[in-house]
């Protein structure tokens, strides 16, 4: 085997490492259990030392397993010319559209995390497209917002429609149109709901998913030329400002926004009222209670956000914000669901930081510190 290239195309589970192995940065040996193989040297950008000088980094990398160390996690990798083999691993479903939707050239901002271990993406296409083949995107819309659909919703990621049987995947138009008037200016990461479950004539949902990050909050920063704003002035100002509709402002209420504002829920919120016009929507923060923080820090938030949203939205509108999490997703609707064993199995087995990344047992809140 070359020092560049890995034959290893297999997905590991948090059963298959041995955690006494990544107790220290950087490692001595390959978290696998019982693996052997000298982990090379892999080049990894530059980095720059206290003179202002870059020199070249490296990461750990096993070329037996495939996999690229972080500190704390791991890349799938399986050498030049194969990322997208190597991204592939980290998807159980569907691999032909995981092609089309997210790896091809300009389809998905970031697509090179989709093979971290901790990439909320991969976690988001693995759960929904598996719940959409299944034909439950309806109840799990229900579950999500404790609202009453009459139809199976169509799936969204990234702003994406997934259709595996008529192989669509056709941008949503209504978020275009938001885009166009709210961020016509904005070139880097314009807003882009992570998931989404359209039933047309009769709701839009808006799911802003979490896995091991927490939810951004609002920070005085002056933001560069074509990027979002990051103050809390600054998303006021354009994401409620002249352009935005005066239905959307009545139920965004300006004077009941304090000073602790979510970044994301709130564009999210914005643009799910702008998208959905007459029609009722609904936004939804998904995370993992596992891999909740106890404490916050500066910029991102691991408690529930219920309060601070809910305060600034019309009370005729408030039940249109709810938050969920995976675990309980999980216990409502895929546990004891043959149709969805491998997804069951999935979950189960998924690990994040090397160890189980969810409680499925106890339901009990486990903090990752």
């Amino acid at each position: 085997m070359s020092a560049t290239t890995s034959e290893c195309f297999r997905r590991f589970e948090h059963s298959d490492f041995d955690c006494a192995r990544i107790a220290e940065y950087p490692p001595k040996k390959c978290p696998v259990k019982g693996c052997s193989d000298t982990l090379v040297k892999l080049p990894y950008g530059k980095q720059q030392d206290r003179e202002g000088k870059y020199k070249a980094r490296t990461k750990p990398w096993c070329p037996k397993h495939g996999i690229r160390l972080h500190s704390g996690t791991f890349v799938y990798w399986n050498g030049e010319g194969l990322e997208d083999e190597a991204r592939l691993r980290n998807f159980i479903v569907n691999h032909e559209l995981v092609k089309v939707i997210a790896l091809a050239k300009g389809m998905k901002a970031e697509s090179h995390r989709l093979g971290y271990e901790m990439s909320e993406d991969a976690l988001s296409w693995n759960v929904f497209v598996s719940l959409a083949v299944a034909g439950r995107l309806r109840e799990v819309a229900e579950f999500l917002t404790e609202r009453n659909l009459r139809a199976e919703p169509l799936l969204y990621l990234w702003g994406r429609q997934i259709d595996a049987a008529e192989k669509e995947h056709e941008r949503y138009e209504p978020l275009l149109r938001v885009r166009d008037t709210l961020e016509r200016d904005i070139h880097t990461y314009v807003t882009e709901p992570d998931i989404m479950l359209v039933s047309e004539g009769e709701m839009v949902i808006s799911i802003e998913a979490k896995f091991g990050s927490g939810n951004p909050i609002a920070y005085e920063d002056a933001a560069k030329e074509g990027e979002k704003p990051n103050s809390r002035a600054g998303l006021l100002k354009r994401y409620l400002g002249a352009q935005t509709s005066n239905e959307t402002k009545q139920i965004v209420r300006h004077d009941h926004i304090g000073s602790r504002l979510h970044s994301q829920l709130f564009r999210n919120i914005v643009f799910a009222s702008e998208m959905a016009r007459k029609v009722p929507w609904h936004v939804t923060n998904l995370v993992s209670r596992t891999q909740r923080r106890a404490l916050d820090d500066a910029r991102y938030s691991f408690a529930d956000p219920t309060q601070d949203v809910q305060r600034y939205l019309h009370p005729e509108w408030q039940h249109c914000f709810t938050y969920r999490t995976w675990e309980d997703l999980h216990a409502a609707l895929i546990k004891d669901d043959a149709d969805l064993a491998e997804l069951d199995c999935y979950l189960r087995g998924k690990s994040a930081h090397y160890r189980p990344a969810f409680d499925l047992a106890s339901g009990k809140n486990a903090y990752v510190l």
